[in-house]
């Protein structure tokens, strides 16, 4: 399964022909693949560079040192450092061997600035001086970039009163920069340890970011396995669908399934390291209290296989269940929000 790279200038500052051809071959990836890769897009290699030295300074920090910006884990929105094997995205899953894989990471979150109702935490080390203005511009071209690109699904589905991309501003993303841990290869093979398991984000899209190290493989459609993303180098960017567009588009586009592994070139071996591994994931989210319940458009000749349910709503469904919240008052508010078994498997 072949994943495109398209040129996301055409876009930005192309003819008019151009623009409807990226438009139309990222829409066309997005069905085929769940996923597209971008060239010329809005971040250098200086910049590129910047973040993950970044990443590096901060999770380089002792442990007690980077615990003091806790993520309160739980059904509300990630902010400052989470500890090493606490985040289980694989019990979103459908299988019972993926939902008891434990994921070995840790990641420090950011969400908007303007969002003074959960405020972000950041490190105040003299030696991470100047972090927090980086990512906070960082985070801003981000979200400019995944706003193109709404405007760009606009352009492919004829939408015309910019009602896509009202849905998503302000967003409420979540940037997220992952460390991975060197591990052995060997505690990989368990099969109950993974860097990161077998999943789908929460929103419409995700840009992601990865350094040299490898690993990333998603879900080929045409054969029901997963098969290596590497990095063409560390200036790509790799755009996959998340549960919302599968959502809005009423199940016509599927999100892009995808994990961290054991790099190709190790799988096999025996009584090796896999080396550290880094990514910055900008996990784009529409508006709070936007419905992430069917489009119009996309229910016009069918019905609607999902329920109305807020932005908001459905990331703090999710977030209980990778963070194990066993809470009685979210079962409830969530129980009239659960799936139809066709939706479900559609987000597996």
């Amino acid at each position: 399964m072949a994943v495109p790279t398209l040129n996301y200038s055409h876009f930005i500052s192309g003819t008019k022909e151009q623009r409807e051809t990226f438009s139309h071959e990222l829409l066309d990836s997005f069905e085929r693949t769940g996923f597209a890769k971008l060239k010329a897009h809005a971040f250098n290699t200086q910049e590129l560079t910047e973040l993950f030295n970044w990443g590096n300074k901060f999770f380089d920090q002792p442990l007690d040192v980077k615990n003091r910006i806790p993520n309160e884990t739980g059904p509300r929105p990630m902010r400052g450092y989470t500890p090493w094997r606490v985040e289980e995205v694989g019990k979103l899953h459908h299988d019972a061997q993926v939902r008891i894989m434990k994921d070995s990471k840790e990641h420090f979150d950011q969400g908007p600035e303007y969002d003074t109702e959960y405020p972000n935490k950041w490190p105040q080390e003299p030696e991470l001086l100047g972090f927090q203005d980086f990512m906070e511009e960082f985070y801003r071209k981000c979200d400019s970039v995944c706003l193109t690109l709404m405007k760009a699904l606009e352009v492919a589905w004829g939408i015309d009163d910019g009602s896509l991309v009202a849905r998503c501003i302000p967003s409420a993303t979540d940037l997220r920069l992952t460390h991975y841990p060197t591990i052995p290869v060997d505690e990989m093979k368990s099969g109950s340890t993974s860097r990161i398991a077998p999943h789908t984000d929460f929103g419409p899209i995700t840009l992601l970011f990865q350094d040299s190290t490898g690993g990333l493989e998603i879900e080929d459609r045409t054969s029901n396995t997963f098969v290596p993303l590497p990095p063409t180098d560390t200036t790509e960017m790799i755009v996959n669908v998340g549960d919302t567009l599968t959502r809005w588009t009423n199940g016509k586009i599927t999100g892009g399934i995808h994990q961290v592994t054991t790099p190709e070139s190790m799988k096999g071996e025996s009584g090796l390291v896999i080396p550290p591994r880094m990514s910055m994931a900008y996990l784009f989210k529409a508006e709070r209290n936007t419905s992430v319940g069917p489009l119009p458009k996309f229910v016009a000749q069918e019905p609607a296989k999902y329920p109305e349910i807020t932005a908001f709503e459905f990331q703090r469904w999710k977030n209980s269940i990778v963070y194990n919240v066993e809470d009685e008052e979210h079962a409830r508010t969530f129980d009239r929000f659960i799936e139809t078994p066709k939706a479900i498997k559609l987000q597996a």
